[in-house]
Protein backbone atom coordinates (compact mmCIF):
# COMPACT_ATOMS: atom_id res chain seq x y z
CA UNK A 1 0.00 0.00 0.00
CA UNK A 2 1.39 3.42 -0.94
CA UNK A 3 1.63 6.03 1.75
CA UNK A 4 1.56 9.82 1.60
CA UNK A 5 5.00 11.43 1.69
CA UNK A 6 5.93 13.06 4.95
CA UNK A 7 6.96 16.72 5.16
CA UNK A 8 10.56 15.61 5.77
CA UNK A 9 10.50 13.39 2.68
CA UNK A 10 9.15 16.24 0.57
CA UNK A 11 11.84 18.60 1.87
CA UNK A 12 14.52 16.01 0.98
CA UNK A 13 13.13 15.53 -2.52
CA UNK A 14 15.40 16.96 -5.22
CA UNK A 15 14.20 19.83 -7.36
CA UNK A 16 14.53 17.62 -10.44
CA UNK A 17 15.54 13.99 -10.98
CA UNK A 18 17.16 12.20 -13.90
CA UNK A 19 15.64 9.02 -15.35
CA UNK A 20 17.60 5.84 -14.51
CA UNK A 21 18.29 5.36 -18.21
CA UNK A 22 20.28 8.64 -18.14
CA UNK A 23 22.58 6.99 -15.58
CA UNK A 24 23.10 4.12 -18.01
CA UNK A 25 24.01 6.57 -20.79
CA UNK A 26 26.50 8.29 -18.48
CA UNK A 27 28.02 4.90 -17.63
CA UNK A 28 28.42 4.06 -21.31
CA UNK A 29 30.07 7.42 -21.99
CA UNK A 30 32.48 6.97 -19.08
CA UNK A 31 33.46 3.49 -20.34
CA UNK A 32 33.64 4.49 -23.98
CA UNK A 33 31.11 1.75 -24.76
CA UNK A 34 28.66 2.01 -27.66
CA UNK A 35 24.97 1.19 -27.44
CA UNK A 36 25.55 -1.53 -30.01
CA UNK A 37 28.11 -3.22 -27.70
CA UNK A 38 25.81 -2.90 -24.71
CA UNK A 39 22.94 -4.41 -26.72
CA UNK A 40 25.16 -7.33 -27.62
CA UNK A 41 26.19 -7.89 -24.00
CA UNK A 42 22.53 -7.71 -22.89
CA UNK A 43 21.42 -10.04 -25.70
CA UNK A 44 19.05 -7.37 -27.03
CA UNK A 45 18.42 -5.90 -30.44
CA UNK A 46 20.03 -2.47 -30.82
CA UNK A 47 16.65 -0.93 -31.74
CA UNK A 48 15.05 -2.32 -28.57
CA UNK A 49 17.91 -0.98 -26.42
CA UNK A 50 17.66 2.40 -28.12
CA UNK A 51 13.93 2.53 -27.34
CA UNK A 52 14.60 1.49 -23.73
CA UNK A 53 17.26 4.17 -23.26
CA UNK A 54 14.81 6.88 -24.33
CA UNK A 55 13.18 6.58 -20.90
CA UNK A 56 11.60 3.23 -20.19
CA UNK A 57 11.59 1.81 -16.66
CA UNK A 58 14.17 -0.68 -15.45
CA UNK A 59 12.42 -4.00 -14.86
CA UNK A 60 13.91 -6.88 -12.85
CA UNK A 61 14.74 -8.66 -16.12
CA UNK A 62 16.53 -5.60 -17.52
CA UNK A 63 18.34 -5.06 -14.21
CA UNK A 64 19.66 -8.64 -14.35
CA UNK A 65 20.94 -8.13 -17.91
CA UNK A 66 22.60 -4.83 -16.87
CA UNK A 67 24.43 -6.69 -14.11
CA UNK A 68 25.83 -9.15 -16.65
CA UNK A 69 26.71 -6.40 -19.15
CA UNK A 70 28.17 -3.79 -16.80
CA UNK A 71 29.05 -5.80 -13.69
CA UNK A 72 26.84 -3.54 -11.55
CA UNK A 73 24.50 -5.47 -9.15
CA UNK A 74 20.86 -5.98 -10.03
CA UNK A 75 19.88 -4.46 -6.68
CA UNK A 76 21.56 -1.18 -7.62
CA UNK A 77 19.42 -0.78 -10.75
CA UNK A 78 16.21 -1.81 -9.01
CA UNK A 79 16.88 0.59 -6.12
CA UNK A 80 17.68 3.33 -8.61
CA UNK A 81 14.36 2.76 -10.38
CA UNK A 82 12.46 2.58 -7.08
CA UNK A 83 14.01 5.82 -5.80
CA UNK A 84 13.24 7.50 -9.12
CA UNK A 85 9.58 6.53 -8.83
CA UNK A 86 9.43 7.81 -5.24
CA UNK A 87 11.09 11.09 -6.24
CA UNK A 88 8.78 11.59 -9.23
CA UNK A 89 5.75 10.98 -7.01
CA UNK A 90 7.04 13.36 -4.32
CA UNK A 91 7.92 16.02 -6.88
CA UNK A 92 4.33 15.86 -8.17
CA UNK A 93 2.98 16.16 -4.62
CA UNK A 94 5.34 19.03 -3.85
CA UNK A 95 4.46 20.82 -7.08
CA UNK A 96 0.78 20.53 -6.24
CA UNK A 97 1.48 21.93 -2.78
CA UNK A 98 3.48 24.73 -4.38
CA UNK A 99 0.54 25.61 -6.64
CA UNK A 100 -1.73 25.72 -3.60
CA UNK A 101 0.86 27.75 -1.68
CA UNK A 102 1.22 30.14 -4.60
CA UNK A 103 -2.54 30.81 -4.53
CA UNK A 104 -2.42 31.32 -0.75
CA UNK A 105 0.54 33.69 -1.05
CA UNK A 106 -1.19 35.64 -3.82
CA UNK A 107 -4.28 35.99 -1.64
CA UNK A 108 -2.18 37.12 1.35
CA UNK A 109 -0.49 39.83 -0.71
CA UNK A 110 -3.85 41.60 -0.83
CA UNK A 111 -3.69 42.24 2.90
CA UNK A 112 0.00 42.12 3.82
CA UNK A 113 3.42 43.00 2.41
CA UNK A 114 4.81 39.47 2.27
CA UNK A 115 8.27 40.27 0.82
CA UNK A 116 8.88 42.77 3.63
CA UNK A 117 7.48 40.36 6.23
CA UNK A 118 9.79 37.59 5.00
CA UNK A 119 12.74 39.99 5.04
CA UNK A 120 12.05 41.27 8.56
CA UNK A 121 11.63 37.71 9.85
CA UNK A 122 14.78 36.49 8.03
CA UNK A 123 12.80 33.92 6.01
CA UNK A 124 14.93 33.03 2.98
CA UNK A 125 13.16 34.24 -0.17
CA UNK A 126 14.74 31.40 -2.20
CA UNK A 127 12.84 28.73 -0.28
CA UNK A 128 9.86 26.94 -1.77
CA UNK A 129 6.69 28.96 -1.17
CA UNK A 130 5.23 26.25 1.06
CA UNK A 131 8.41 26.22 3.17
CA UNK A 132 8.18 30.00 3.60
CA UNK A 133 4.54 29.77 4.65
CA UNK A 134 5.36 26.92 7.05
CA UNK A 135 8.05 29.04 8.72
CA UNK A 136 5.63 31.97 8.91
CA UNK A 137 2.97 29.79 10.53
CA UNK A 138 5.52 28.52 13.04
CA UNK A 139 6.39 32.08 14.05
CA UNK A 140 2.77 33.28 14.18
CA UNK A 141 1.34 30.24 15.90
CA UNK A 142 -1.74 30.00 13.66
CA UNK A 143 -2.53 29.10 10.00
CA UNK A 144 -1.62 31.88 7.57
CA UNK A 145 -5.11 31.64 6.06
CA UNK A 146 -6.49 32.85 9.40
CA UNK A 147 -4.41 36.04 9.40
CA UNK A 148 -7.22 38.41 8.45
CA UNK A 149 -9.47 37.00 11.21
CA UNK A 150 -6.95 37.24 14.05
CA UNK A 151 -8.04 39.39 17.02
CA UNK A 152 -4.88 41.53 16.77
CA UNK A 153 -6.04 42.52 13.26
CA UNK A 154 -9.79 42.77 13.83
CA UNK A 155 -9.70 44.38 17.30
CA UNK A 156 -6.95 46.91 16.67
CA UNK A 157 -7.82 50.46 17.64
CA UNK A 158 -6.00 52.83 15.31
CA UNK A 159 -5.27 56.47 15.93
CA UNK A 160 -5.06 57.61 12.32
CA UNK A 161 -3.81 60.83 10.82
CA UNK A 162 -5.56 61.97 7.68
CA UNK A 163 -2.62 64.29 6.87
CA UNK A 164 -0.42 61.31 6.06
CA UNK A 165 -0.84 58.75 3.31
CA UNK A 166 -0.95 55.28 4.78
CA UNK A 167 -0.43 51.82 3.33
CA UNK A 168 -2.87 49.41 4.98
CA UNK A 169 -0.87 46.39 3.84
CA UNK A 170 2.21 47.78 5.57
CA UNK A 171 0.15 48.57 8.67
CA UNK A 172 -1.00 44.94 8.80
CA UNK A 173 2.58 43.82 8.20
CA UNK A 174 3.87 45.91 11.08
CA UNK A 175 1.09 44.66 13.35
CA UNK A 176 1.93 41.07 12.44
CA UNK A 177 5.57 41.71 13.28
CA UNK A 178 4.49 43.29 16.58
CA UNK A 179 2.31 40.27 17.35
CA UNK A 180 5.14 37.83 16.60
CA UNK A 181 7.57 39.90 18.67
CA UNK A 182 5.13 39.95 21.58
CA UNK A 183 4.90 36.16 21.46
CA UNK A 184 8.68 35.92 21.47
CA UNK A 185 9.58 38.32 24.29
CA UNK A 186 8.02 37.90 27.70
CA UNK A 187 8.65 39.94 30.85
CA UNK A 188 10.51 38.27 33.68
CA UNK A 189 7.77 39.05 36.20
CA UNK A 190 4.04 38.51 36.13
CA UNK A 191 1.82 41.47 35.40
CA UNK A 192 -0.45 42.48 38.27
CA UNK A 193 -3.43 44.79 37.87
CA UNK A 194 -2.32 48.36 38.55
CA UNK A 195 1.29 47.81 37.50
CA UNK A 196 0.86 50.02 34.42
CA UNK A 197 0.01 52.92 36.73
CA UNK A 198 3.10 52.24 38.86
CA UNK A 199 5.34 51.96 35.80
CA UNK A 200 3.98 55.22 34.38
CA UNK A 201 4.58 57.04 37.66
CA UNK A 202 8.15 55.78 37.89
CA UNK A 203 8.96 56.61 34.26
CA UNK A 204 7.45 60.08 34.57
CA UNK A 205 9.40 60.84 37.75
CA UNK A 206 12.67 59.67 36.19
CA UNK A 207 11.98 61.64 33.02
CA UNK A 208 11.69 64.93 34.92
CA UNK A 209 14.85 64.20 36.88
CA UNK A 210 16.64 64.11 33.52
CA UNK A 211 18.94 61.66 31.77
CA UNK A 212 16.42 58.84 31.38
CA UNK A 213 17.27 56.39 28.60
CA UNK A 214 15.23 53.88 26.64
CA UNK A 215 17.05 51.10 28.46
CA UNK A 216 15.96 52.64 31.79
CA UNK A 217 12.35 52.60 30.58
CA UNK A 218 12.61 48.99 29.46
CA UNK A 219 13.94 47.95 32.86
CA UNK A 220 11.03 49.69 34.60
CA UNK A 221 8.47 48.07 32.31
CA UNK A 222 10.02 44.63 32.73
CA UNK A 223 10.01 45.08 36.51
CA UNK A 224 6.24 45.54 36.40
CA UNK A 225 5.56 42.61 34.05
CA UNK A 226 5.33 44.58 30.80
CA UNK A 227 7.35 43.48 27.75
CA UNK A 228 9.01 46.12 25.58
CA UNK A 229 10.66 46.06 22.17
CA UNK A 230 11.27 48.17 19.07
CA UNK A 231 10.17 47.34 15.52
CA UNK A 232 11.25 49.96 12.97
CA UNK A 233 8.46 51.52 10.95
CA UNK A 234 7.56 50.56 7.40
CA UNK A 235 7.04 52.94 4.49
CA UNK A 236 3.78 54.93 4.59
CA UNK A 237 3.01 53.56 8.03
CA UNK A 238 2.94 56.48 10.48
CA UNK A 239 2.81 54.30 13.58
CA UNK A 240 4.51 55.52 16.75
CA UNK A 241 3.72 52.66 19.11
CA UNK A 242 1.32 49.88 19.99
CA UNK A 243 0.22 48.00 23.08
CA UNK A 244 -0.82 44.37 22.90
CA UNK A 245 -2.41 42.08 25.43
CA UNK A 246 -1.81 38.39 24.93
CA UNK A 247 -1.12 35.22 26.92
CA UNK A 248 -1.83 37.02 30.17
CA UNK A 249 0.74 39.80 29.89
CA UNK A 250 0.94 43.19 28.13
CA UNK A 251 3.63 44.37 25.76
CA UNK A 252 4.53 47.74 24.28
CA UNK A 253 6.14 48.05 20.85
CA UNK A 254 7.59 51.33 19.54
CA UNK A 255 8.93 52.28 16.11
CA UNK A 256 11.48 55.10 16.72
CA UNK A 257 9.67 56.95 13.94
CA UNK A 258 11.05 60.14 15.43
CA UNK A 259 14.35 60.24 17.25
CA UNK A 260 12.86 62.28 20.09
CA UNK A 261 13.02 61.05 23.68
CA UNK A 262 10.16 63.26 24.90
CA UNK A 263 7.88 61.92 22.21
CA UNK A 264 8.92 58.35 23.00
CA UNK A 265 8.14 58.85 26.69
CA UNK A 266 4.70 60.24 25.86
CA UNK A 267 3.97 57.35 23.47
CA UNK A 268 4.95 54.77 26.07
CA UNK A 269 2.84 56.48 28.75
CA UNK A 270 -0.04 56.59 26.28
CA UNK A 271 0.21 52.82 25.80
CA UNK A 272 0.48 52.34 29.56
CA UNK A 273 -2.80 54.27 29.73
CA UNK A 274 -4.41 51.67 27.49
CA UNK A 275 -3.00 48.84 29.57
CA UNK A 276 -4.19 50.44 32.81
CA UNK A 277 -7.63 51.51 31.64
CA UNK A 278 -8.66 49.30 28.74
CA UNK A 279 -7.15 45.85 29.24
CA UNK A 280 -8.37 43.07 31.50
CA UNK A 281 -6.08 40.22 32.46
CA UNK A 282 -8.65 37.88 34.00
CA UNK A 283 -8.65 35.78 30.80
CA UNK A 284 -5.24 34.71 29.46
CA UNK A 285 -6.74 34.10 26.01
CA UNK A 286 -8.05 37.65 25.64
CA UNK A 287 -6.39 39.80 22.97
CA UNK A 288 -6.45 43.60 22.75
CA UNK A 289 -4.46 45.86 20.46
CA UNK A 290 -4.07 49.64 20.45
CA UNK A 291 -1.99 51.41 17.82
CA UNK A 292 -0.68 54.98 18.10
CA UNK A 293 -0.29 56.87 14.86
CA UNK A 294 1.13 60.39 14.36
CA UNK A 295 0.77 63.30 16.77
CA UNK A 296 -2.80 64.47 16.26
CA UNK A 297 -4.25 61.75 18.45
CA UNK A 298 -7.94 61.27 17.94
CA UNK A 299 -10.15 63.14 20.38
CA UNK A 300 -13.26 61.42 19.06
CA UNK A 301 -12.41 57.94 20.30
CA UNK A 302 -13.14 57.59 24.02
CA UNK A 303 -10.35 55.09 24.68
CA UNK A 304 -7.78 57.15 22.80
CA UNK A 305 -8.85 60.30 24.62
CA UNK A 306 -8.51 58.55 27.97
CA UNK A 307 -5.06 57.22 27.08
CA UNK A 308 -3.96 60.69 25.99
CA UNK A 309 -5.19 62.25 29.21
CA UNK A 310 -3.48 59.51 31.21
CA UNK A 311 -0.13 60.29 29.54
CA UNK A 312 -0.56 64.06 29.73
CA UNK A 313 -1.58 64.08 33.39
CA UNK A 314 1.11 61.58 34.31
CA UNK A 315 3.82 63.81 32.87
CA UNK A 316 2.31 67.15 33.91
CA UNK A 317 -0.79 67.19 36.14
CA UNK A 318 -3.77 68.94 34.62
CA UNK A 319 -3.92 71.72 37.20
CA UNK A 320 -0.20 72.35 36.91
CA UNK A 321 -0.40 72.65 33.14
CA UNK A 322 -3.41 74.91 33.41
CA UNK A 323 -1.48 77.29 35.67
CA UNK A 324 1.55 77.17 33.39
CA UNK A 325 -0.55 78.03 30.33
CA UNK A 326 -2.71 80.69 32.05
CA UNK A 327 -1.09 83.40 29.92
CA UNK A 328 -1.74 83.35 26.19
CA UNK A 329 1.34 82.95 23.99
CA UNK A 330 -0.50 83.31 20.70
CA UNK A 331 1.26 86.42 19.44
CA UNK A 332 4.44 86.23 21.46
CA UNK A 333 7.87 85.89 19.90
CA UNK A 334 9.69 82.59 19.65
CA UNK A 335 12.43 83.83 21.99
CA UNK A 336 9.97 84.95 24.65
CA UNK A 337 8.08 81.63 24.51
CA UNK A 338 11.28 79.64 24.98
CA UNK A 339 12.38 81.79 27.90
CA UNK A 340 8.96 81.45 29.51
CA UNK A 341 8.89 77.66 29.07
CA UNK A 342 12.34 77.34 30.63
CA UNK A 343 11.30 79.47 33.60
CA UNK A 344 8.11 77.47 34.10
CA UNK A 345 10.00 74.17 33.80
CA UNK A 346 12.39 75.29 36.51
CA UNK A 347 9.62 76.66 38.72
CA UNK A 348 7.62 73.42 38.63
CA UNK A 349 10.68 71.09 38.61
CA UNK A 350 9.81 69.69 35.22
CA UNK A 351 12.01 68.60 32.33
CA UNK A 352 12.22 71.42 29.78
CA UNK A 353 12.14 69.10 26.75
CA UNK A 354 8.93 67.46 27.95
CA UNK A 355 7.32 70.83 28.65
CA UNK A 356 8.41 72.17 25.26
CA UNK A 357 7.13 69.05 23.45
CA UNK A 358 3.77 69.31 25.23
CA UNK A 359 3.53 72.98 24.31
CA UNK A 360 4.32 72.34 20.64
CA UNK A 361 1.86 69.45 20.57
CA UNK A 362 -1.04 71.42 22.06
CA UNK A 363 -0.33 74.70 20.28
CA UNK A 364 0.59 73.04 16.97
CA UNK A 365 3.67 75.30 16.83
CA UNK A 366 5.96 72.56 15.58
CA UNK A 367 8.17 75.11 13.84
CA UNK A 368 9.21 76.55 17.19
CA UNK A 369 12.98 76.70 16.86
CA UNK A 370 15.64 76.82 19.54
CA UNK A 371 14.58 73.54 21.16
CA UNK A 372 17.01 70.68 20.75
CA UNK A 373 15.21 67.42 21.44
CA UNK A 374 16.96 64.74 23.41
CA UNK A 375 17.60 61.90 20.93
CA UNK A 376 16.64 58.32 21.72
CA UNK A 377 19.77 56.81 20.28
Amino acid sequence: MSTMATSKELKNTPFAVARPTEIIKDELKARGMSQKELASRMDMQTSNLSRFLKGENITPAIAAKLEVALDIPTEFWLNLQAQYEVDIKNIAIRDEKEREAFNIERMLTNIINLPELYRRLCINSSLFIQDKLDKLEELMGFPVLNLSTQPFILQRCFKKNEKHETDERNETTWLTLAYIKSRDIKPEKQYIDGNAQKAAEEISKSAHLGGITENDIQLVLNKYGIAYSVIPKLEKTPIDAASLQMSGYPSIITTHRYNDMSRLIFNILHELGHIQKHMSFENDNQCSVFVSSENDYSRDNKEEREANEFAEDMLIPKETWKKMMSTSTKNLSNQYILRTLKQLSSEYSLDFNIVAWRYKYESSRYSLYGIKSQPIL
